[in-house]
Formats: C-alpha cells, sequence, structure tokens
C-alpha cells in the first residue's frame, strides 16, 4: 500500500497533472493563473532541486535532522493534489473545498509513505510537505475568482486519467538526472 501511495507524488504522475491544471486555466482564457500556477509551481521546484544539488554535489545537509534535501515527492503531492481536487468542481461549490481537502489529505498520506518505505526523513518530508501546501494555497488564494468551465472537469480529469493509467507506477528518472547534475556540477562526473 505504502508503494501504491508514494507513486501518486511521483512526478510523472504529478507533472502531467500540473500540467493539465494549467490547461485548463489557458482553456478558459485565464492566462495570467495558468501562468502563476507554472511560476509558483517551478520556483518551488528549483528549491527542491537545489536542496538535492547541495547534498549530492557537496555534503550540504543538516546532519542533527537527517536533512538531505527537500523530498520532492512530498513536495509535488502537496502543491499539485489540493489544487487539482479543487479544480474539479465550481469555485463556490462545497465539492470544491471537499475536493481540496482531499488532495491534501492525500499529499499527507504519500508524505508517511516515504517514510513508511525508509527513503525520507521526518525533517524531509514536512519540509518538502510544507513547500507543496505554501505553494497549492498561494496560488489558489491568488486565483480565486479564475472561474471554471463546465469542460475544464474534463481537461483535468482526462489528464489525469491519462498520467494515471499510463504513467502511474512507473517512476520517473529525475532522482537520476538530479544525481548525474550533481555530480557534473561538483566537478565529480562527466558523464553528461
Amino acid at each position: 500500500m505504502w508503494h501504491f501511495l508514494t507513486n501518486a507524488g511521483d512526478s510523472a504522475v504529478t507533472l502531467p497533472a500540473a500540467l493539465a491544471i494549467a490547461l485548463a486555466q489557458a482553456v478558459r482564457g485565464h492566462l495570467r493563473s495558468a501562468g502563476l500556477w507554472l511560476l509558483l509551481l517551478g520556483a518551488g521546484g528549483l528549491l527542491v532541486l537545489a536542496s538535492k544539488l547541495a547534498f549530492i554535489g557537496w555534503g550540504v545537509g543538516v546532519p542533527a535532522l537527517r536533512f538531505t534535501g527537500v523530498s520532492g515527492h512530498s513536495y509535488l503531492a502537496a502543491a499539485v493534489l489540493p489544487v487539482l481536487g479543487r479544480q474539479l468542481w465550481p469555485r463556490d461549490s462545497a465539492r470544491a473545498f471537499y475536493g481540496q481537502l482531499a488532495g491534501v489529505l492525500l499529499a499527507l498520506l504519500v508524505g508517511v509513505s516515504r517514510l513508511m518505505i525508509g527513503v525520507h526523513s521526518v525533517s524531509e518530508v514536512a519540509s518538502g510537505l510544507a513547500l507543496g501546501l505554501w505553494v497549492s494555497a498561494g496560488y489558489l488564494k491568488a486565483c480565486e475568482d479564475a472561474g471554471t468551465l463546465p469542460m475544464r472537469r474534463l481537461i483535468v480529469a482526462g489528464g489525469v486519467l491519462v498520467s494515471a493509467g499510463v504513467l502511474f507506477g512507473l517512476q520517473s528518472p529525475s532522482h537520476a538526472l538530479v544525481v548525474h547534475l550533481a555530480h557534473y556540477l561538483a566537478g565529480r562526473g562527466h558523464d553528461w
């Protein structure tokens, strides 16, 4: 069960869903909302990447907290899933709130799964969840007036179904790429 849950935070699932959210906003004519979403998600992603590069490339971490970098699965789950849950319903609907809440709860379960399978420490998961929830809350607050379109649910749900059906269970090679990049930047490998 924990491996199934952890895959819900993998970039192979969350990034297509994030792109579906941006596409749904753009189709509705809310280009500012789509751009803000991609900007916030990307900025948070850069922080996750920087923390991982710092540790893998140069050993920068916090040993007392067992912190070697922000959990990317936790970050992406907390950033994407609440927004996805909210976007599936009209903004003034109680279902939108419950969709957002379901996204937050699923993100928390992804974080717990990272602990249960032993790939992250509490500090790494907590920082990923905090950063992701900050991104999703910031986006949802800034775009309260973005409105809905009946076909938005179809676009977003279609993106999720495609990513879940085709990619769920597959793991993106992002960790291996980060390791190669860190070694290259630190001058310890020339395998690029």
